[in-house]
């Protein structure tokens, strides 16, 4: 008599994600090579493919230890494909590089708007009617990398062939992968960061913020010293210490480095 067996496996997603966070985290330079070859593995099992960057302030390749460029060498693009991407100029245009930069959530864009996985097309303020010219691409989905120190990294997702939807795809995207994405991508910042260039010290008291978040303004230190009731000595005693603490050289580095470690925003003060 035939016996019907049925076994019944647990399905650990959270085992599933900690395991490949693991298998594209980068702990030193000589691990960027075998995590970018497990990243580029797990989106093509999507059904995509991916270029990325760490900063979109410099558009630099990212590379592994031995100087080889990670979007040609291991994600496959050629330098024609990458040129709207990299090629400064044009990259700022690039509707997909612009939302990056606005959006914190992946989204999906292509010639009809931006979309994330819950809200409509036009939440995003770029135009995108030219999206295939500026891009190359029929579609793409965007995975913004928002790091410390106001750094912004970017992944872009696309089909095989440029031409084919991919709007079922990104309604589907498995959670895991942008996780993976962003941890790759920290990873990377983490182990090539030139520290030499951040801010040292990280404590500034509630007045110098206020200083600073009007300093940010446009404001004058006479016109801050009225603004906040104080003295215009006292206005430029707590710029000066602002300065010090962030190890700025002038005001407007002070600005900057304050935005950096997130005590001003766009709505300041």
């Amino acid at each position: 008599m035939a016996t019907n067996v049925l076994e019944l496996h647990r399905f650990d997603r959270p085992a599933d994600l900690r395991s490949l966070i693991e298998q594209v985290t980068i702990r030193d330079r000589s691990a960027i090579l075998p995590a970018a070859l497990n990243l580029a593995r797990e989106v093509h099992r999507a059904g995509l493919r991916i270029m990325v960057w760490d900063d979109l302030a410099r558009l630099a390749p990212m590379e592994d230890a031995g100087g080889h460029a990670l979007n040609t060498a291991v994600f496959g693009w050629d330098d024609e494909a990458l040129a709207p991407w990299q090629c400064r100029e044009r990259a700022l245009h690039n509707p997909a590089l612009r939302a990056c930069r606005m959006e914190s959530e992946p989204f999906l864009i292509d010639a009809s708007g931006v979309r994330t996985a819950w809200a409509d097309a036009g939440f995003c303020p770029v135009p995108t009617s030219d999206f295939a010219a500026r891009t190359g691409l029929g579609a793409a989905i965007a995975v913004p990398v928002h790091l410390a120190f106001g750094q912004i990294g970017a992944a872009i997702l696309s089909a095989e062939d440029p031409a084919t939807d991919i709007e079922d795809t990104f309604a589907h995207l498995p959670e895991q992968l942008p996780a993976a994405i962003r941890r790759f991508v920290g990873s990377y910042v983490a182990v090539t960061r030139d520290a030499r260039y951040l801010p040292q010290q990280s404590q500034l008291s509630p007045r110098e913020i206020e200083c600073l978040s009007w300093v940010a303004q446009g404001k004058t230190d006479f016109e801050i010293s009225i603004i906040l009731g104080c003295s215009h000595a006292g206005v430029r005693y707590h710029i000066t210490r602002a300065c010090e603490r962030l190890g700025a050289v002038n005001r407007a580095q002070s600005v900057f480095r304050a935005s950096q470690l997130g005590y001003i925003g766009p709505g300041a003060p």
